[in-house]
């Protein structure tokens, strides 16, 4: 599903040693995106909802719940399209996966298992958590 690399590498192709895997940066690459692109209410809200979660885990059905809408396709969908500018904006890549472009973006902001339907979990990055902060989002 994943093209795996090693720690060394990702912390050598991120120039640092909080970079994880190249699609994921550092805190000062989500703040400097953060700043850049432009947000709706309801994408901040969502990045809230993650950030406050319980452990930082989150369903892409309660994402959706968060701002309204039903169902964790719609969820993942607009999560998904945030991560997409965020990740742009930060100059990151889409992480390597067989999944849709919208669920691969969002490996830039958090860790992702499905679950045994539709939806799945993500557990949000310590660096955009801690870029969030750093951004005065949460």
């Amino acid at each position: 599903m994943f093209e795996m690399i090693s720690r060394d590498d990702a912390t050598r192709a991120r120039g640092g040693d909080t970079a994880l895997a190249p699609h994921i940066g550092r805190p000062e690459d989500y703040v400097r995106a953060l700043a850049e692109i432009e947000m709706s209410s309801c994408e901040r809200d969502m990045l809230r909802a993650h950030a406050k979660a319980p452990g930082r885990k989150i369903t892409g059905l309660k994402l959706a719940e968060t701002v309204g809408h039903f169902g964790c396709r719609i969820g993942n969908k607009k999560y998904g399209r945030l991560a997409a500018k965020i990740a742009a904006a930060a100059d990151l890549p889409i992480c390597k996966s067989d999944v849709s472009d919208y669920l691969a973006s969002i490996f830039t902001l958090a860790d992702g298992t499905q679950s045994d339907g539709e939806d799945w979990t993500w557990v949000m990055h310590d660096n955009v958590a801690r870029a969030l902060a750093d951004a005065g989002i949460v």
